[in-house]
């Protein structure tokens, strides 16, 4: 089973990005799906956002 939400150091890993632009990153994902600061960004957010396959974006969390 694969875990349901990112966090910066999981966005640090995919992109290649320090970890300030990694948590900019998913502040910006938040803001466009409307989401407050506190609530967890979901993968499948992160993927619909970047662009990148679910698949592999799961299999780089393993």
């Amino acid at each position: 089973m694969s875990r349901l939400f990112i966090y910066t150091k999981d966005v640090q890993v995919l992109t290649g990005k320090g970890k300030t632009a990694a948590h900019r990153l998913i502040m910006a994902i938040k803001k466009s799906f409307n989401k407050q600061k506190f609530v967890p960004l979901t993968v499948q957010e992160f993927c619909e956002y970047t662009g990148l396959s679910l698949a592999v974006v799961v299999e780089h969390l393993k």
